[in-house]
């Protein structure tokens, strides 16, 4: 019995002499970056100015209300509600139709400066046309924060948006937003690291372990998030029902708008992703939201992909008034459907 008790120990001594020289040689040689915690001097220069800790309940952090400076390289202003764009009174203003713009970096407006984000090119159509204009002022409120999946803006929508009395809400929707892991420097400073995110051993193994996750859709990561029998998808799934449940008691009608992604080809023609913006429609459909694609009025514009970003995700200035003039045109149709007497509250 001593024999093979002894061989046991020795191969125990020997795997954890390995395990532990693999983890320092890591450490040393090859520190692995995949869900490594985070300090203050890793982050984009301004996060740590233009982001803080949320006290609601599931959203992992918000906007610093009244921060001002410049952020990725433009001036970016948080009014005193801690949304982006200018100071504005939190009851609305007699006779204002009021739009709520939730989303992610695309909606916040990731390199652009406040007038080129999406939400406020969308209040500038609005108000050039003479279906509202000046007997019909349209604001346009942008709660949209960087790193936001779907369920956080669910919580933001039941627990900020709904208190801003809109007439209409709208979610834009990228095709990041199934993500639950935090791989984003920002999401990973705004919590606390699981015990294992502390071995870069660990990591390697999830790194490797979500490597070959995404290796069975041909290491497309947006369509491993919108893999129907995924975890990302599912949380999607009961966002949407989330957001249905908490609008639909107020009777405010919720948009869902699909937002494409900029291929890096000279025109949209190979564009990858139709029939995911297609899954997410159906999904906003069946859970009682309304939802449009703001990709055919890009496919329409005929301008290059790559004269409508600041990078491959994130609209430049010209790409926000293409999307603005998709999600505009759903305004109208749904005020123009509004009861008389609640068009606007």
């Amino acid at each position: 019995m001593r024999k093979p008790l002894r061989a046991a120990s020795i191969a125990f001594a020997t795997a954890l002499v390995a395990l532990v020289g693999a983890e320092i040689a890591l450490r040393v040689f090859r520190p692995v970056e995949h869900l490594a915690p985070l300090d203050a001097v890793e982050l984009t220069p301004g996060v740590t100015r233009f982001h803080q800790r949320a006290e609601v309940p599931g959203l992992p952090y918000e906007l610093v209300p009244g921060a001002r400076g410049a952020y990725l390289g433009v001036e970016v202003s948080i009014n005193a509600l801690g949304q982006r764009g200018a100071e504005v009174e939190r009851a609305k203003p007699p006779g204002t139709y009021r739009v709520v713009a939730l989303g992610d970096s695309l909606t916040f407006g990731y390199g652009a400066p406040d007038e080129g984000t999406w939400p406020a090119a969308l209040e500038r159509v609005l108000n050039a046309d003479p279906a509202f204009g000046p007997s019909r002022p349209v604001q346009v409120l942008n709660l949209g924060v960087s790193g936001y999946n779907t369920a956080n803006e669910a919580v933001a929508l039941e627990a900020k948006a709904l208190d801003l009395d809109p007439d209409v809400i709208v979610v834009g929707y990228f095709l990041n937003d199934p993500q639950i892991a935090p791989l984003s420097p920002l999401q990973r400073w705004f919590r606390t690291p699981a015990w294992w995110e502390h071995s870069h051993l660990l990591r390697l193994a999830s790194s490797w372990s979500l490597a070959r996750a995404k290796a069975r859709f041909g290491g497309d990561s947006y369509r491993y998030l919108h893999d129907p029998d995924g975890e990302g998808w599912a949380m999607v799934v009961r966002a949407f029902e989330s957001m249905h449940r908490a609008a639909s008691a107020r009777g405010i009608p919720v948009v869902v708008a699909t937002l494409p992604a900029f291929p890096p080809t000279p025109d949209w023609k190979d564009y990858r992703w139709h029939d995911l913006h297609e899954r997410v429609l159906a999904a906003a459909t069946a859970s009682g939201l309304l939802a449009i694609d703001t990709l055919p009025e890009f496919l329409a514009d005929g301008r290059r992909p790559k004269d409508l970003c600041v990078d491959f995700e994130h609209p430049n200035a010209a790409g926000a008034e293409i999307l603005a003039r998709a999600v505009a045109a759903e305004i109208r149709r749904i005020a123009a459907h509004a009861p008389a007497d609640s068009a606007p509250r």
